[in-house]
């Protein structure tokens, strides 16, 4: 990943997940996921490194590769959130990664 996000703040029972582009597989966010349920929301707080720089990102998270829209922007409980298209993105756990 290239971009350390500078908004990142460290949650408990969290884990790393990889989300990566469903047509082209490449990885997008190092996301800190919550609890069981299916992923719906990127909140930028929880994003831990990514591909594009979100401080200077406006609008729908593209893939960098492909350029196909990933996710929509909006807002969830006063935060910056990308809302997930469903079925254009990959997800995959990440074992051993250090913040």
């Amino acid at each position: 990943m290239k971009y350390k996000n500078p908004k990142y703040r460290k949650r408990r029972n969290t884990f790393p997940l990889e989300i990566s582009c469903g047509n082209c597989k490449t990885p997008m966010v190092i996301y800190a996921k919550g609890g069981k349920g299916n992923l719906i929301k990127l909140q930028v707080p929880r994003i831990i490194a990514s591909e594009v720089d979100l401080e200077k990102h406006e609008g729908s998270l593209l893939c960098s590769n492909c350029k196909e829209e990933l996710a929509r922007k909006g807002t969830y409980d006063d935060n910056v959130t990308y809302w997930i298209i469903r079925g254009k993105v990959n997800s995959k756990r990440v074992n051993n990664y250090s913040c």
